[in-house]
């Protein structure tokens, strides 16, 4: 099983904001919290054979993602990647390899969150894309190579190059 550390955002990777800065809370008195999701790398085989394709979603921001939420009340982790990659695809989907975890940090002066998002392989067993819930503008497969650039933050990318070192080994060198 792979894993990594995620740190925050650069920067670079994080959507412009405007306006102007306000700093009147000292670092001690940021409200903190803790966040826990998962979801999953949906893929299959191409025709030919090592190329592989991803399951990409897009948010109302026009943002390239991997499928994921939160869990329900006392649902575990494989199981609210399961309906969450469902519900938000249309497609049927089976748990297959967990690829790790991707940690990072959002909010503003007031709160901080600190968000893990635990991420499996999955194949997709049944269902279509026209059943995916209304969250979402968008629901395609992509290449991987090509799913690795668009994907709008740079640990996503990161999640699915370590995808692509897990499929390496199914379907010899994943390829775009």
């Amino acid at each position: 099983m792979l894993s990594r550390s995620y740190g925050v955002r650069s920067s670079s990777e994080r959507p412009r904001r405007t306006g102007t800065r306000r700093t009147t809370r000292s670092p001690k008195s940021i409200r903190k919290g803790i966040a826990v999701s998962a979801g999953g790398v949906v893929w299959r085989e191409r025709e030919r054979p090592g190329e592989v394709e991803v399951v990409l979603v897009q948010t109302p921001a026009r943002r390239w993602s991997l499928p994921k939420g939160t869990p329900e009340n006392g649902e575990k982790l494989d199981e609210t990647a399961l309906r969450e990659v469902s519900e938000e695809t249309g497609l049927q989907v089976q748990l297959d390899e967990k690829i790790g975890v991707m940690r990072y940090s959002f909010g503003g002066e007031e709160a901080r969150i600190d968000k893990a998002v635990h991420f499996w392989l999955m194949q997709p067993t049944g269902g279509s894309f026209e059943h995916h819930d209304d969250e979402h503008i968008d629901v395609r497969w992509v290449g991987l190579g090509d799913a690795m650039r668009m994907v709008s933050y740079r640990n996503t990318a990161s999640l699915l190059e370590d995808a692509a070192a897990l499929l390496d080994r199914r379907v010899g060198p994943a390829q775009a």
